[in-house]
């Protein structure tokens, strides 16, 4: 295991910090309304059945039909002081779509003028420990705000699948890619009456990657707005994710073995609620 690594795993299992003293457990399942964009390319045998394989020009994901919104389905688990502490989130990405685009480029055994889609398939857990590091009050229009700060770490293990087709299932093209990556995190917080705003913020560099297909630089900021019920353990939100994906590797066709190179981003609105034990 590299030093982070190492690192990060004496800070979740080690810390002495008084938030997981009587920790308090929030559980929040959400909707997950996200974007799958950005570029992909793949080698391909050019001409096709010549044995020879070239290099293409990358596509973007609307090439795909992938310009849309889709429904997945997430939860997340806290467990800590109400701000800082552990927190585990696991993310399904389902993607399919009916649209197909028209391609400009080979993308394996799909070829330049094929009507093509993508379904992408993802498994996202992030576990992930901060410590608070200031907390103050203010007032603000007649009431306390209370502003809190904290950092820590995030470890995010991810497993995408990308089944790529032409129209009329003439030719098929599939790649798998996964990812162990070791995030810094640093999390604010403002709450003001029932409300209350959360921002986090990671970033992991390339060596940071622990395992895998993941590479560059990875940065993911989340957003969320909530309101507590009066005297109620429960909270509705609305939020925004923003994350980034890149790696590259081979997949199998035709002629073999193909390289590939996706430059990905997820982002969109999370809509769900919180239920404090």
């Amino acid at each position: 295991m590299r030093p982070h690594a190492a690192l990060l795993a004496v800070a979740l299992t080690g810390c002495t910090s008084t938030v997981l003293t009587e920790p308090i457990v929030h559980v929040s399942p959400y909707l997950a309304l996200y974007r799958l964009r950005g570029d992909t390319k793949m080698q391909s045998e050019q001409p096709p059945g010549s044995g020879v394989i070239a290099d293409n020009a990358a596509l973007p994901l609307s090439s795909f039909g992938h310009d849309r919104t889709r429904e997945d389905v997430g939860v997340r688990v806290d467990i800590g002081d109400g701000f800082g502490g552990l927190r585990a989130d696991y993310y399904k990405l389902d993607m399919n779509t009916a649209r197909s685009g028209v391609l400009t480029q080979d993308w394996g055994d799909l070829l330049t003028a094929d009507l093509a889609s993508i379904r992408a398939e993802m498994d996202e857990l992030r576990l992930g420990y901060v410590e608070p590091l200031a907390d103050t009050t203010v007032p603000w229009r007649g009431e306390d705000l209370q502003l809190r700060l904290g950092a820590g770490g995030v470890f995010a293990t991810r497993r995408m699948k990308m089944r790529g087709r032409e129209a009329t299932n003439v030719a098929t093209q599939n790649l798998e890619f996964s990812g162990d990556q070791v995030y810094a995190a640093i999390r604010a917080q403002a709450t003001w009456q029932d409300i209350t705003l959360d921002l986090d913020y990671a970033v992991s560099p390339e060596s940071f990657v622990i395992g895998g297909d993941v590479e560059d630089l990875s940065q993911d900021f989340e957003a969320r707005v909530s309101y507590q019920l009066p005297h109620r353990d429960i909270r509705f939100f609305a939020g925004w994710r923003y994350s980034e994906l890149a790696a590259s590797g081979s997949a199998e066709g035709i002629a073999g073995s193909y390289q590939f190179e996706n430059d990905l981003v997820i982002d969109g609105v999370q809509l769900g609620v919180v239920v404090t034990f």
